[in-house]
């Protein structure tokens, strides 16, 4: 659709220049292929990871949980901690396979080996934060649902303040709510536009505190309750 230098810079001017591309895409940081490439699917990756990796920790923690299998296993010598940290695992693990199968498509397709490396690392940080997020919502609630409640809204909220700041414009004084926006981190590692790998960092370090939080939840309720009581029902 844009073969040439000039229409990609075009075409970067005129999304950068409108609300509602901003709100839902956010902004085209350079206006190469490959960063049009990571502008477009961005916010899709982030999501398509995001949301199965937080609902993944809850089916293999807290559903598990609910339904009896935890406390048979509990019964052998498997210890307290061990199911959220198997879920963990394979679910971080699951994230690492795709950002390298996202690092190896883009290669084919001739981009280059750095930016195709840092937009497949960001649809996994975004799965990691998730994972985290999901792991908090099962210990502190009592019933897979709530726990499913908890985590979507959760990431409602973390996003929310992108589309603000994003929709606001770079230039704009309220550029700055998009970095209050934790899932947003990941988009602004800038892949092929300068990488900003540092923000990594922020990635790590705010899914490290929420599986802190999520240990520290778990070492400290009993088995099947959670810290967010159920609402009783009506009086009979």
């Amino acid at each position: 659709l844009y073969p040439t230098a000039e229409a990609r810079q075009s075409f970067t001017q005129q999304s950068n220049g409108n609300p509602a591309t901003l709100g839902m895409l956010g902004p085209i940081f350079a206006p190469g292929l490959g960063s049009l490439v990571a502008w477009r699917v961005g916010v899709m990756g982030m999501l398509l990871a995001g949301i199965p990796s937080l609902l993944l920790v809850i089916r293999h923690t807290r559903t598990e949980e609910e339904s009896g299998r935890r406390e048979l296993l509990s019964s052998t010598t498997v210890g307290r901690i061990a199911p959220l940290t198997a879920a963990l695992v394979a679910v971080f693990g699951a994230n690492l396979v795709l950002a390298a199968a996202v690092t190896v498509a883009l290669l084919t397709f001739g981009l280059p080996a750095v930016g195709s490396l840092a937009l497949g690392l960001s649809f996994a940080g975004a799965g990691w934060m998730c994972a985290a997020i999901g792991g908090v919502a099962a210990q502190a609630s009592e019933g897979a649902a709530t726990a499913r409640g908890i985590s979507l809204m959760a990431f409602t909220v973390l996003f929310l303040p992108r589309i603000a700041g994003d929709a606001a414009g770079q230039d704009s004084d309220l550029a700055w709510l998009s970095w209050l926006s934790p899932l947003n981190w990941t988009r602004l590692t800038h892949p092929f536009a300068d990488e900003k790998w540092w923000v990594l960092a922020l990635v790590l370090g705010f899914t490290a505190v929420l599986a802190a939080a999520a240990y520290a939840l778990c070492a400290g309720r009993d088995l099947g309750a959670g810290f967010l009581r159920p609402r009783p029902g009506p009086a009979q």
